[in-house]
């Protein structure tokens, strides 16, 4: 029987779509309504619940029998794409939450995903506190395409196991745009834009993010279909333009980028969906990660 983890800021679910061949997601944990309802629709064996992290301990048993711990706290605090980052966004103590509940429950192991732009001295905390609770511990930065994703996202990785040895997270060849995008069954969530948008859209550059109005903040970039796109932002916020069309890539097309699977099932509104497509982790970088933990279990694997 595998073991049974607990994925806390579960989001839509595309870390679970990694690790789900691998082990038991027993629990799985967000303060959103949308992503409650979206992420159980998908993995109904899981027991989803809808709960803040901070007032969530080990004292009461409310992670009873769970074995590891993955999940990514929310990134927005310090995202390079927050123009508006200050040390008092209360998301940026959420780390420190996720590694609280590291000491009071002290599983067998524990995967932390965040952006790479943490300030270093949170990172270094997260280090030097989780080898003092007896964690081996493996820091790093991961890029996703090295590990089958159609998407250069970058990530900072924290694993720590205190049971068995960690081994290599195996690299693969990654998807392109193309091969993303044929797994699109219907294109919902097309975005609407004005002449003028479309204007400055059909002069979107393609090797770097370019600024609309010339000189400003870098939103927009032409994707290319034999190519992995860059990391998959919020598409209500920025401009992922089609490889072809004169357009912001749909969420549908997003999703896909991200790794979900053409039938997977959306909960909440538009812009809701767009920001748990924008959060999520691809799934074929998750279950690099998850078949290299100790405990994994071992068979023809989905990703």
């Amino acid at each position: 029987m595998p073991d049974q983890i607990c994925e806390l800021f579960c989001g839509a679910g595309g870390m679970a779509l990694g690790f789900a061949p691998f082990f038991e997601i027993a629990y799985a944990v967000d303060i959103r309504p949308e992503a409650v309802a979206t992420y159980g629709a998908n993995h109904p064996e899981t027991d989803t619940r809808k709960r803040d992290v901070r007032n969530l301990t080990g004292c009461r048993g409310d992670f009873a029998g769970i074995t590891g711990f993955i999940g990514g706290p929310p990134c927005q605090a310090w995202s390079c794409r927050n123009t508006r980052r200050v040390e008092s966004d209360p998301r940026a103590h959420l780390i420190a939450e996720y590694l609280r509940l590291v000491e009071e429950i002290r599983p067998n192991f524990f995967v932390l995903e965040n952006v790479t732009t943490v300030p270093a001295k949170e990172k270094t905390a997260a280090i030097r506190n989780s080898r003092a609770l007896g964690y081996d511990i493996t820091a790093t930065y991961l890029n996703a395409a090295d590990y089958g994703a159609a998407q250069t996202r970058r990530r900072w990785i924290l694993i720590g196991t205190r049971t068995g040895t960690l081994g290599a997270i195996k690299p693969r060849r990654p998807r392109t745009v193309r091969d993303a995008f044929a797994t699109v069954r219907e294109n919902w969530g097309l975005m609407q834009s004005t002449p003028a948008t479309l204007e400055r859209l059909a002069r979107a550059p393609t090797k770097q993010w370019g600024a609309m109005d010339g000189d400003g903040y870098r939103n927009m970039i032409r994707l290319q279909w034999d190519s992995p796109a860059p990391t998959v932002c919020n598409p209500k916020k920025v401009y992922l333009v089609h490889p072809e069309e004169v357009r912001n890539i749909s969420l549908a097309e997003a999703a896909a980028l991200q790794s979900f699977p053409g039938e997977y099932l959306w909960k909440g509104s538009d812009g809701a969906i767009a920001q748990m497509i924008a959060n999520a982790m691809p799934a074929e970088m998750a279950a690099a990660i998850a078949g290299a933990l100790p405990g994994a279990t071992v068979g023809d694997q989905q990703w």
